[in-house]
């Protein structure tokens, strides 16, 4: 899980709507989904194609936060990934069980959908 939010918050730091990060265990303390929580009137301002204020009708502007949710299920070797805005459909990233790897392939669906170009991440010379 640390490697995917190695890659991740970059991301959604990059987006600059107020991104917080959260982390979810399962019952035997896996790591079962990351959600990021956005705050509404940064997003819509930056994202007004998103529409994301129609999408919550009457419940706008007063919802808390929006949701960026990666579901890790690490017996089937995959994330889900689940978000608002744009009416995406759920986004699914194979897991290879290398945490750099899979970490990068689920920060590039989240910039995909985020618009953002975040440098890659380098390794120090050693």
């Amino acid at each position: 899980m640390d490697d995917v939010c190695r890659h991740c918050d970059p991301v959604f730091d990059a987006a600059d709507v107020g991104f917080v990060r959260q982390a979810l265990v399962d019952g035997q303390g896996r790591p079962s989904a990351l959600l990021w929580e956005a705050a509404p009137s940064l997003f819509l301002a930056r994202y007004p194609d998103s529409e994301i204020d129609r999408s919550y009708g009457d419940q706008w502007p007063d919802t808390p936060c929006l949701d960026y949710w990666a579901y890790l299920d690490l017996d089937e070797r995959r994330c889900r990934i689940a978000v608002e805005g744009w009416r995406y459909p759920e986004f699914v990233v194979p897991l290879r069980g290398n945490g750099d790897v899979d970490g990068g392939a689920v920060a590039a669906v989240f910039a995909g959908i985020l618009r953002v170009v975040v440098a890659p991440r380098r390794e120090p010379y050693r």
